[in-house]
């Protein structure tokens, strides 16, 4: 018997369809269709074998732009609000993230959605906060370029506080619908946000009360100082892209440090970590495994291409290999994918590696993988728990085979060891899932 553990992994499953960064080729899998990212059934199928399974949540990427070069996910999928209240209606238990930019929305429509899609959804939505990144997404919204770092992440802290006092227009028996007296509403308990901020003016109030849950949890990603604090402050997840445990302890530490040098006084963001998994035999090695995992899926190749189109230049030749490292393809990489392709790109700078040896660092660095058996996973995953390097995962998920391997033999050995919760009939929140408090009132 395993030792029981004190708190459950929290596991969830980002859905690519037809292939994403590190899963690219997944369309070529002649047991998927090949237009995975906008087949509902598809959708369907791989939502409700999770739900069953007792899955935490599903968690839908998005950005606002196409690009022609980019995966295949990429070039054509739904729009999250719509595919996740499709979900709603086909999924009983299972959370539904879904993400949203604050640099190319306004806060009343967005909480008026969010909110709906938590109502709908009987209190299983999230919102996965970002602020979008590149020119091209900029220049879909009327914009020359995107706002600098610094502008992004003001106009999303206030984005996120005028969506947050919307959220709680309604005192919680405000709506009192009281048949016997004819009164519905009682207006004294209706909040107007009145807010005149820098990037906002927004007078409230919402025109939908609260949910079950009072509002949907809040999901960040942030990397940068920026997005860190801004996580510190808000976040009740935190969607790390560590690929060792020590590197995610830091990260941990980071964001404790923030909430401390704040003054933050709310429960520490859950930390969970983007995962790819490649499930095999239990007769084949870890090494063998992760080899299989790189080779079936091209891996260090689509790193090159992906790298070559952030810092805009080709880097498919022996000679773009050995070229140093310049600032510009830095701003690039910042500009067009983040601190987690700039940063990298700046240390090897630093240490005078050339753009060849800079890639081989990237392809261990660019993706936490999980290669072997299942009893070698679920030990990888308890390891990753027990440090404290990660209170649970985000797995990539591009095909039917993989959302049941997850389910039906990765989920069973979990629970044998009390890694992971028991299927429960019972309805429950996101955010009793997630083990969160009760959101505080936005100050």
């Amino acid at each position: 018997m395993y030792p029981a553990h004190s708190s459950p992994l929290i596991l969830g499953a980002m859905l690519t369809g037809s292939g994403a960064p590190d899963d690219e080729r997944a369309w070529l899998d002649e047991q998927e269709p090949a237009n995975a990212s906008i087949n509902p059934d598809w959708y369907s199928s791989v939502a409700q074998c999770l739900d069953r399974a007792g899955l935490s949540f599903l968690f839908i990427a998005d950005a606002v732009f196409a690009d022609p070069d980019g995966p295949p996910h990429y070039l054509s999928r739904f729009e999250p609000l719509s595919l996740l209240s499709f979900l709603a209606a086909r999924t009983q238990r299972i959370g539904l993230v879904g993400t949203f930019s604050t640099s190319y929305n306004e806060p009343y429509n967005l909480a008026r959605k969010l909110m709906s899609l938590d109502h709908l959804s009987q209190g299983r939505c999230a919102w996965n906060l970002v602020t979008s990144l590149g020119d091209r997404a900029a220049r879909n919204f009327g914009l020359d370029s995107q706002h600098d770092h610094h502008t992004r992440y003001a106009r999303a802290e206030e984005f996120l506080n005028v969506v947050r006092g919307l959220w709680h227009s309604y005192a919680p028996d405000a709506l009192s619908r009281d048949r016997h007296s004819g009164r519905y509403v009682d207006k004294e308990k209706i909040s107007a946000l009145n807010h005149h901020g820098t990037f906002f003016h927004v007078a409230g109030p919402l025109n939908i009360e609260p949910s079950c849950q009072r509002e949907p949890a809040i999901f960040q990603a942030g990397q940068s100082s920026h997005g860190q604090q801004l996580a510190a402050r808000s976040a009740d997840v935190v969607f790390g892209m560590q690929t060792d445990m020590n590197a995610a302890l830091a990260y941990r530490a980071s964001l404790a440090t923030y909430q401390r040098q704040l003054g933050v006084e709310r429960q520490p963001p859950v930390l969970l970590m983007k995962l790819m998994l490649h499930v095999t035999d239990d007769d084949v090695t870890p090494e063998c495994a992760f080899a299989d995992y790189a080779a079936q899926h091209c891996v260090l190749d689509e790193l090159r291409e992906r790298v070559g189109r952030a810092v805009q230049r080709s880097l498919t030749t022996a000679e773009a290999d050995l070229t140093p490292i310049t600032e510009a393809d830095i701003l690039h990489a910042h500009a067009n994918e983040g601190t987690w392709l700039s940063e990298p790109l700046r240390e090897a700078r630093q240490r005078g590696a050339t753009m060849g040896q800079a890639l081989q660092q990237l392809f261990r660095l660019k993706a936490l993988v999980f290669a072997g058996s299942v009893q070698h996973i679920a030990t990888q995953m308890e390891q990753w728990q027990r440090s404290g390097a990660a209170d649970g995962f985000i797995i990539q998920i591009s095909s039917q085979r993989g959302a049941h391997q997850l389910a039906e033999n990765l989920l069973p050995e979990l629970r044998r060891r009390g890694l992971f919760a028991a299927i429960s009939n019972q309805p429950s929140t996101l955010r009793q899932t997630l083990g969160l408090a009760e959101p505080a009132l936005p100050s």
